[in-house]
């Protein structure tokens, strides 16, 4: 089975999935509370004026008639305009996203630099007292990781690095305020600034996304070091792995087959952590004030902007199955037994 007949075979997947979420979202939006088209209008607009705007917001007709007006708009890429900002609910989008795919890509990156080599090396090495106890304390900061919350590790971060040592930028976004962002081409400020040539930007930028991708890192990274030492411990008492050493296989080798083998359980951990963070990270964007995708839902929630919160949804929708195709993708090219099954 060659990967592109594999890679649309995932794609297909995904469009029903698709469907149910825009479904669903559409469904559960009309139950909030209030009617948009009257906070919109304010309490001096007479009941005409409240109509009108109605209608403007697709929010005319019988339920279905509103259903089936949306999924054509959306065919065509539009996603409704936000009756808060007044502008494109899809250029909204485009604006904040790439903030938070910048934290989400980088805090996993360290995440998967720092624990996977640990969990790994952790759950395949030595059991004697010196590894028994590494493996214990790695496994109480794992499980301790997923206690703390983020908002409040942020916090405490701020306060120590920020007000007590005075070696960490102010929480006031992405960028100096006294700076100005680089000119958007990808979207990514810190990419955007070295496509510019600018390095004060950079710099700027770069030392504001320490402390989030720190506490980003600490808390989810966790998840991703426990199923590091599992996988890997599971995996080194195994038939294979026994027979290779029975066989006088080096013990680098060894490690190597150890590691390869517990890949497909971390990345397959590492996109539902991926997931979750594209829409979870709104308490940790809202301390650092990042203006990113999080808050951007979260204010269309408490304005009841029935087209921003689909919209937010419907992207959501989209990047989640992206990394598991990813990780599909992958497992197409770590496990040769993926290739017989089609």
């Amino acid at each position: 089975m060659s990967t592109l007949k594999y890679i649309l075979k995932r794609i297909l997947f995904v469009v029903p999935q698709l469907f149910g979420v825009v479904l669903v979202t559409f469904l559960a939006v009309r139950l909030i509370p209030g009617d948009p088209a009257r906070i919109m209008a304010g309490a001096l607009v007479d009941e005409a004026g409240v109509s009108l705007i109605r209608e403007r917001m697709g929010l005319s007709g019988t339920l279905w008639e509103q259903f089936f007006a949306y999924v054509a708009n959306l065919i065509r890429g539009d996603l409704g305009n936000s009756w808060v900002t007044g502008n494109p609910v899809l250029e909204d989008i485009k604006a904040r996203l790439p903030a938070t795919l910048q934290l989400v890509v980088l805090a996993l990156a360290v995440s998967l630099l720092v624990m996977v080599p640990l969990g790994i090396k952790s759950g395949s090495g030595s059991q004697g007292i010196l590894g028994r106890v590494r493996t214990h304390l790695l496994t109480g900061y794992g499980m301790a990781a997923g206690a703390f919350p983020d908002f409040w590790l942020a916090l405490i971060l701020i306060y120590v690095f920020y007000v007590v040592l005075g070696v960490a930028p102010p929480p006031t976004g992405q960028i100096d305020l006294s700076m100005s962002m680089p000119p958007s081409i990808t979207g990514f400020s810190l990419i955007d600034a070295v496509l510019a040539g600018d390095w004060y930007a950079f710099a700027s930028i770069a030392e504001r996304l320490v402390l989030p991708v720190l506490v980003l890192a600490f808390v989810y990274g966790g998840g991703i070091l426990k199923v590091a030492i599992t996988s890997a411990a599971a995996i080194r008492k195994s038939e294979f792995v026994n027979y290779a050493e029975l066989n006088g296989v080096s013990p680098r080798i060894v490690d190597k087959m150890i590691a390869r083998a517990s890949y497909p359980a971390i990345a397959t951990f590492s996109a539902v952590i991926f997931g979750y963070l594209v829409g979870g990270t709104v308490l940790v964007e809202s301390v650092f004030s990042w203006g990113g995708f999080g808050q951007y839902a979260v204010q269309s929630v408490i304005n009841s902007d029935f087209t921003a919160i689909q919209g937010v949804v419907l992207v959501a929708a989209v990047l989640n199955p992206i990394p598991y195709m990813l990780v599909d993708i992958c497992y197409y090219y770590i496990d040769p037994r993926i290739k017989d099954l089609g």
